[in-house]
């Protein structure tokens, strides 16, 4: 005799028909965060738009749907299974027990992080304070091949930092800044053509500084509050790659800069 399984017509038709309408929710929620990592400002994640993205409360509503509702469509659909193939009463409580319980630990974990994001002002600080990252990793899960990253090398860190000019940066008119003046028409870049690439980059923060008076700049919902605030961060975050790779040209170039403040509007 076959175990009980989840129908409309026995005692489990509310799980059988939660799991289709979590099943319709999350088809939704699961487009929206496609669309989001692929064709929108976030579409390079990085430490900034997730810092950026998990401090706003409509974020952390949606995301909090998302693993709720993941969880429970996962955790609901494995005791389905589970009940269809054992048919002793006790077996089926003991491991629907230990899967919702399995379940609320890590929902409890993901609710934690999510409603209790590090603040974005002390991830761009960090940045500011600490450069780039640079390392290796094999991946999560771990692969067999280790992959290196380096940040920190202009090939990497110019195309970084204008898509932050870009995308991530309230301006006050949308000609404020000729970014294809500064780095060209691509964000790919040679390694022969990195240094004089990051040389004008660094020549333009420098006169940003200098001239930029964040008073009168309008202080908008960007990563970036105005040019004048990216242009004191992006310093920070060259001088300080610059001091980890011991680039002495580029330290000394940009030895003037301001030290960085999440307050700079």
């Amino acid at each position: 005799m076959a175990g009980r399984p989840y129908t409309s017509s026995r005692s489990g038709k509310v799980q059988w028909m939660m799991q289709r309408v979590s099943a319709v929710l999350l088809l939704v929620l699961v487009f929206v965060h496609f669309g989001i990592q692929h064709f929108t400002s976030d579409a390079v994640t990085t430490g900034l738009t997730v810092a950026a993205r998990f401090n706003s409360p409509y974020w952390q509503g949606f995301y909090i749907l998302f693993v709720a509702l993941g969880l429970y469509h996962g955790i609901n659909g494995l005791i389905g299974i589970w009940y269809d193939y054992m048919q002793k009463p006790l077996a089926r409580n003991v491991v629907a027990m230990l899967l919702w319980t399995a379940g609320a630990y890590f929902g409890g974990v993901a609710m934690m992080n999510i409603i209790n994001p590090r603040p974005l002002a002390e991830v761009k600080t960090f940045y500011a304070v600490n450069g780039l990252a640079v390392g290796a990793t094999r991946g999560n899960p771990p692969v067999a091949m280790e992959y290196s990253y380096d940040f920190r090398s202009n090939r990497a860190a110019i195309p970084l930092l204008r898509y932050y000019l870009e995308k991530h940066t309230h301006q006050d008119s949308e000609a404020e800044v000729d970014v294809e003046a500064i780095f060209g028409d691509a964000y790919q870049i040679s390694a022969e053509d990195a240094p004089a690439i990051a040389k004008k980059f660094d020549r333009w923060l420098l006169d940003t500084i200098a001239v930029g008076d964040p008073k009168r700049e309008a202080k908008g919902h960007g990563i970036f509050s105005s040019t004048y605030e990216f242009a004191v961060w992006a310093a920070n975050v060259r001088k300080a790659n610059a001091e980890a790779d011991g680039t002495a040209d580029v330290s000394a170039r940009l030895a003037p800069v301001p030290a960085y403040s999440p307050t700079i509007h």
